[in-house]
């Protein structure tokens, strides 16, 4: 007969009726064994046990702390099978009543009538170990899910380094390339700039694995190191890898545009940028509204061509939902509206 590897123990406080029924049930392929205390039942709660059969004589129990704590402690894919084997004289309209003598925590219970046949006991014991087997198999799915989430997250750590440093990488190529040409300074900073903003944007992505960014946060990242006056309300809202790059680009070249031309400029002291974004609608109709509005700068001139950031903040945001640029004399401004989820999912 195969054998079952599974444990079944056998709690009888008396050891000579545990002992005669783990002979039965080793006979019958059963990896069985006996305890005649719960402190040695609570020993062999563990991810070996396949079931507990209990004899009447462990109700006698009046301390049932040991076995409620292990069980409690016992992981979430598992619920320990336990069979109670009690005489027609107890089972006569007293069921209800036996169980209400287990706690409530020990709630996967089986009462079975004695005497009962070999084949009963025996089929009863094969269900409760088999029901375990699939505990088992629900384990091993969760921990095969753990191991590939702890590798996934580790791959994508690597990633995101090596990312860092190809960034790193590509400004001291900029930087070595265009040290001969001076006349080329205002080019080479402007590139190192954008390299910088994705470089602090990689920072924020780093902190959630690349699952997500906080827009809030990832405003106040971008913008803070232009050091300059902005107001930015609006919820928190976690956006996708894709929309926090395109977002990180895109207020960095406005923000570097006000300096040169705008509310950021040196030229006045009273310029202001006024960020807000806020989320409409319910369900999967929900729109993400954007607005970058500057005042108090110099007189805008509306540009006579479109210059490289005009053309990024264009396609950047065209390419994730609707852009309108405004150059009212007061102040540039920017809208821009997208369903969330094209930021939340791309």
């Amino acid at each position: 007969m195969a054998r079952i590897d599974e444990k079944v123990v056998v709690y009888g406080p008396f050891a000579r009726d545990g002992a005669s029924t783990v002979q039965l049930l080793q006979v019958n392929g059963h990896n069985a064994l006996t305890v005649t205390s719960l402190a040695g039942l609570v020993e062999h709660l563990n991810e070996d046990l396949g079931a507990v059969l209990m004899t009447e004589e462990a109700l006698i129990q009046s301390d049932w702390s040991p076995l409620v704590k292990a069980v409690k402690e016992q992981p979430s894919w598992s619920a320990y099978p336990f069979i109670l084997l009690i005489g027609q004289r107890r089972s006569a309209g007293q069921t209800e009543a036996v169980y209400g003598l287990f706690p409530p925590d020990v709630a996967n219970v089986m009462v079975l009538e004695r005497p009962m046949s070999t084949t009963a006991l025996l089929s009863a014991l094969r269900w409760a170990v088999s029901g375990r087997q699939r505990q088992f198999v629900t384990r091993d799915h969760l921990r095969e899910l753990e191991r590939y989430t702890r590798h996934q997250t580790l791959m994508t750590r690597e990633l995101a380094h090596r990312v860092k440093n190809t960034i790193a990488m590509l400004q001291s190529i900029v930087s070595q390339t265009m040290a001969p040409h001076p006349e080329m300074e205002g080019v080479r900073n402007r590139i190192l700039d954008r390299f910088s903003a994705l470089s602090r944007t990689h920072d924020l992505l780093l902190s959630t694995d690349f699952s997500s960014a906080d827009f809030p946060d990832l405003v106040d990242r971008t913008l803070m190191p232009h050091g300059r006056r902005f107001q930015a309300t609006g919820p928190s809202l976690e956006v996708s890898p894709q929309a926090a790059l395109s977002f990180a680009l895109v207020l960095h070249e406005l923000a570097t545009n006000a300096i040169k031309y705008g509310a950021f400029s040196s030229s006045v002291a009273t310029g202001m940028v006024e960020l807000g974004w806020a989320v409409e609608g319910a369900g999967d109709n929900k729109v993400f509204h954007f607005a970058w509005i500057e005042r108090g700068g110099p007189k805008v001139v509306p540009p006579t061509r479109n210059g490289f950031g005009s053309r990024l903040i264009r396609t950047t945001l065209g390419a994730l939902g609707t852009v309108e640029t405004s150059f009212a004399e007061q102040g540039l401004e920017v809208k821009f509206r997208a369903a969330l989820s094209a930021l939340t999912h791309a």
